[in-house]
């Protein structure tokens, strides 16, 4: 066999591998490949540059298409007339159509170019009919055939601004709010309106971008660490660092609306308290040296509104919805506390949003944690413990839960831990039975998440972490407190971890759960966990979240959990990313990188 003969067989075997390779890139788009098919692709298309970037075009390609089904052509209005014409010119010089009287008749050249005029006319009209088959999905599904299979890799047709259209999964869930810093203190909030279509988690490459309803501003004192709304108000307590005094505050602001219409400009100050058992003021209200304000109003029923032009100011006749008009939307705020240390990201309202809750101690680090609560229409929050070891849990009903170590002191040691209620106006303590950690009570008051062991005591007591044991689902009432816990399925880490953040949707379903990295506590791996609430088994879902990189503060409830993303590289911005479920259904969607994101639970 003369070497000639062999090096025209082996390029014949080469060519019919890329006619193949190209083939199967174009199937692959329409159905699924064989495995030995899609096994020999995936080999041939590593080894094969050219193979390659033709199989990414047509991704791209169908990509493109994709991205056009909804749009509809718009061709030249004096198109026809044009094609016409010279299709007319065209017949009439060739002398397939008599020429109207009285007409001159053209006269021959050489090299006549009328029928090239006719052709390009007549390419013209099939570009307009293809183009309209395209744009109606009738040429959608139609895969190129070998014949077809261009040598050369064609010039790629999407762009970026073209999306290719999501498979949606239909769900029922509610709105998700976040903000993204701007410049000079004044943040950018964001939401959405309720969301009723997401992607499979499969899809979620292909899906299109979760949007915002509209962006308000707001003026944050802080650096936000976290944002917490109210549950019946359009206000939210942000609780973050102050870096003109280098320790941590706790500011309340009014959440402007985010309505696409136009409207007065709004600012929801704190609002009165409704009528309570008690009118006393707070319990407490004198130990609260860590804050730098004035002390607490004797009359709790005030509503202070900070203006730019004036100070805090009491109105007499309480409203829902006052407004300012300073330009842009500012929203008043009202620093509660300030010159402390925040302590974990277990802060939450009341369920009817009559108290707030937090843990911190004094940023000097002369004194361990203690409880504080704020009453809505009070100008301070107060101290609820003063023994410089209770840490906040969770909200019971009109009562809070909070947690202490059994024993105290100055050097590391690992003790006992114990949970009790406590009454916010009154400040009266009620231990509860078991020895847990924190314990977060779901909404009917049934099952608790809590951490079933020991704590650990470190610099010098101002740091309380979980050391031995488990973070498990337990039994609860309010009578006989913390159950046992005795299924290995109602175990959700049997490791300790620095901090925890859990909470539970409105149905008591349910469960997410945070836990901080070890190394880095600024992130951590979010879980979302369903709960059967007969035998308070933690039970897994297909595509539910599970450790997930998420930062601190999540949000779930409606049948949805958001939570943001770490930022990304190349000085990317977080993403705040959001799973919904409706049935047996679990899909997401996210948003486009925001600087900062912090997502509003």
């Amino acid at each position: 066999m003369s070497r000639l003969y062999r090096g025209r067989r082996r390029a014949g075997q080469a060519a019919a591998e890329h006619e193949r390779a190209r083939t199967l890139a174009a199937q692959r788009l329409d159905e699924p490949l064989e495995r030995a098919d899609a096994t020999w692709l995936t080999d041939h298309l590593a080894s094969c540059a050219s193979c390659r970037a033709i199989a990414a075009e047509y991704d791209a390609d169908r990509v493109a298409l994709r991205g056009l089904r909804d749009l509809q052509p718009q061709p030249p209005r004096d198109l026809w007339a044009r094609t016409s014409a010279a299709i007319e010119r065209e017949a009439v010089a060739s002398g397939r159509a008599s020429r109207k009287a009285g007409q001159p008749v053209a006269p021959a050249r050489s090299g006549q170019r009328w029928p090239m005029v006719g052709a390009l006319a007549a390419v013209a009209v099939v570009v307009v009919v293809v183009g309209a088959s395209l744009l109606s999905g009738g040429f959608l599904t139609r895969q190129p055939r070998v014949g077809e299979v261009p040598s050369q890799a064609p010039i790629a047709v999407a762009t970026s601004t073209i999306n290719p259209g999501p498979t949606p999964l239909a769900v029922d869930a509610g709105s998700v709010g976040w903000i993204g810093s701007s410049a000079n203190g004044i943040y950018d909030v964001k939401k959405t309106a309720a969301i009723d279509e997401v992607c499979a988690v499969e899809r979620q490459t292909d899906c299109a971008s979760l949007g915002d309803r509209g962006s308000s501003q707001v003026n944050i004192s802080i650096r936000p660490k976290s944002v917490i709304s109210s549950p019946v108000r359009n206000q939210a307590v942000v609780m973050g660092t102050d870096e003109t005094k280098g320790s941590d505050s706790v500011v309340v602001i009014a959440l402007p609306s985010t309505d696409a219409t136009p409207s007065p400009t709004p600012a929801v100050s704190p609002a009165p308290t409704p009528a309570t058992p008690s009118t006393e003021p707070t319990a407490t209200p004198a130990e609260t040296p860590e804050t730098s304000e004035p002390p607490a109003s004797e009359t709790p029923s005030a509503t202070p509104v900070e203006t730019p032009e004036a100070t805090p100011t009491a109105s007499a006749e309480p409203s829902a919805t006052p407004t300012v008009t300073p330009e842009p939307t500012i929203a008043a705020s009202l620093a509660i506390a300030s010159n402390v240390k925040i302590v974990g990201d277990s802060a939450a309202f009341a369920p009817d949003g009559t108290w707030f809750a937090f843990t911190a101690r004094p940023s000097d680090g002369s004194a361990g944690p203690d409880i504080y609560v704020w009453r809505v229409g009070d100008t301070k929050a107060s101290k609820l413990t003063n023994d410089h070891v209770s840490v906040f849990a969770s909200w019971a009903g009109d009562r809070l839960i909070g947690s202490r170590p059994m024993e105290t002191g100055t050097q590391p040691a690992e003790v006992s831990a114990r949970s009790f209620l406590i009454d916010p106006t009154t400040g009266a303590e009620r231990e509860l039975d078991g020895s847990a950690w924190r314990p977060v009570i779901d909404p009917s008051g049934k099952w608790a998440l809590t951490w079933d062991g020991t704590v650990r005591l470190d610099d010098g007591g101002l740091s309380i972490t979980p050391a031995s044991g488990s973070l498990a689902v337990r039994p609860y009432t309010t009578d006989a407190g913390l159950g046992d816990d005795s299924e290995s399925e109602s175990v959700v880490s049997d490791s300790a971890v620095p901090e925890f953040d859990a909470r539970w949707d409105e149905t008591g379903t349910w469960l997410a759960v945070w836990l901080a990295d070890p190394n880095n506590p600024t992130i951590g791996r979010l879980s979302l966990h369903h709960l059967d609430r007969s035998t308070g088994k933690i039970e897994r879902v297909k595509d539910a979240p599970k450790d997930v990189t998420a930062l601190p503060g999540f949000s779930i409830g409606d049948g949805r959990l958001a939570w943001a993303t770490p930022p990304g590289t190349d000085g990317e911005g977080s993403r705040v990313q959001v799973v919904a479920w409706s049935n047996d259904s679990v899909g997401s969607v996210e948003t486009n990188p925001v600087d900062n994101a912090i997502v509003i639970h």
